[in-house]
């Protein structure tokens, strides 16, 4: 979808992951009018370099783009302000007259490479004195920087005079990885699992919309929407019809966001991996997990290492004091913007000791799951031994899903892509 008929500019900065083996495949040749980011999927957050083991031997290279020009200038500064002042930039120097969509997926708080996966500054971390595990302290410090980041981005809007018309939409795309290969320490509990696992750990995240077009706001929801939404959301937003779309998985959910009407969707696919051998669906409220990921490392809940958060933290008064909020006084000219108080904790989930204090089964044989997710979000009480029809419903609902599938490409490493090949970059490498 590029909208060029709904005279939308479209501005990306980003970790983009899509595919770059051909220019064709890269931003700006698939929509977007600019692209300042990155192609794969990790890179050092200062030197902005890519490595790559293969055949026991270190391949790195540059991942770092101006539209289809290697970003040479960058060197030292820190991934999440770079992307944060470029994007900042960008709003300023924005054709008002025109409507505007910004993608900004920052790398924050992504690992880096295997050999220094996590990087933060120490002005960041030094706010984590109390959490006394040096690994989750730079992790805090990575989504610390995150966080300025927004209020640095709300900021510019504001003082562009484009917040009172503008949607802001905050989304993790996916669950931490608490141990092992590449890991960030991001922890889910007291969610079950990790990235790319088939638990709620994996892929139920934090997310939030602001906007002054949103008529029921201030409200928590916690109606079911699924990643492929927002690009029909989006659409229908900046006035065009989800109809003209080609056959789409997602829904248009602004009436959803924006007055709090039921939710369009009813099912969601959370993976069906033939590589892993595992799948799960969602129908309503029951999910049913057959099969596990990377012989069942992840299957468990991960409880949060190192010392307790203060006692009592100020989060409201850290939210009031907060960037976001000193450009939100300035929009709406007054100093008390009535944020309602306890909002962490009643979005917070909390699963029952007696479900989940056992972690044994766990680590069971246990080849079929099914969990009724509105009492038991954590998956702790299998259900697949007494609810057989259910199980049987959602067995057919997942083979219908099944069939529609194609298999996975997945081709072996091509040393035509190494940076040596590239001037030192990681770039396009297929005519």
């Amino acid at each position: 979808c590029t909208c060029p008929h709904l005279g939308i500019q479209l501005n990306t900065h980003l970790q983009w992951h899509l595919g770059s083996y051909r220019y064709e495949y890269t931003p700006t040749r698939r929509g977007f009018d600019s692209f300042y980011g990155f192609y794969y999927g990790h890179e050092d957050y200062y030197t902005h370099m890519l490595h790559h083991t293969q055949d026991g031997k270190q391949v790195s290279g540059l991942d770092l783009w101006n539209g289809t020009d290697p970003a040479h200038d960058a060197m030292g500064v820190y991934g999440t302000e770079l992307f944060t002042n470029k994007a900042v930039r960008l709003i300023e120097n924005l054709d008002k007259s025109k409507p505007q969509f910004l993608y900004l997926s920052h790398q924050a708080p992504h690992s880096g490479n295997y050999d220094e996966p996590l990087q933060a500054q120490k002005n960041n971390m030094d706010k984590f004195p109390y959490i006394g595990e040096n690994n989750r302290t730079i992790y805090a410090g990575m989504v610390d920087s995150l966080d300025e980041a927004v209020g640095s981005v709300v900021r510019a809007l504001g003082e562009a005079g484009m917040l009172q018309d503008s949607v802001i939409v905050f989304s993790a795309d996916n669950g931490g990885v608490p141990w092992g290969y590449m890991a960030s320490r991001g922890i889910n509990w007291p969610l079950r699992g990790a990235k790319s696992s088939p638990w709620e750990g994996a892929s139920r995240a934090a997310a939030f919309v602001w906007s002054p077009l949103l008529d029921k706001s201030r409200r928590i929801s916690d109606q079911l929407m699924h990643i492929t939404d927002w690009l029909p959301t989006f659409y229908a937003l900046a006035g065009g019809s989800t109809s003209d779309l080609e056959p789409l998985d997602g829904h248009d959910m602004w009436a959803t966001l924006s007055r709090d009407e039921p939710s369009q969707r009813s099912n969601i696919v959370y993976n069906i991996d033939p590589l892993w051998d595992y799948a799960a669906i969602r129908s309503n409220n029951f999910k049913i997990v057959v099969g596990s990921h990377a012989g069942g490392r992840f299957d468990q809940r991960f409880p949060i290492p190192g010392g307790q958060r203060p006692s009592q933290p100020d989060l409201d008064g850290l939210m009031e004091r907060s960037i976001t909020a000193q450009a939100l006084k300035a929009l709406y000219g007054k100093q008390d913007l009535g944020f309602a108080l306890g909002w962490r904790a009643n979005t917070s989930l909390s699963c029952p000791e007696e479900q989940c204090g056992d972690q044994s089964h766990f680590q069971s044989a246990d080849n079929v799951f099914l969990f009724d997710l509105d009492k038991d979000p954590c998956e702790c009480n299998n259900l697949a031994s007494t609810h057989k029809q259910v199980l049987d419903s959602m067995n057919s609902v997942l083979e219908e899903y099944r069939a529609q599938t194609v298999p996975p490409i997945k081709p072996a490493v091509d040393p035509a892509s190494f940076p040596e090949n590239h001037n030192g970059t990681w770039a396009p490498w297929v005519d």
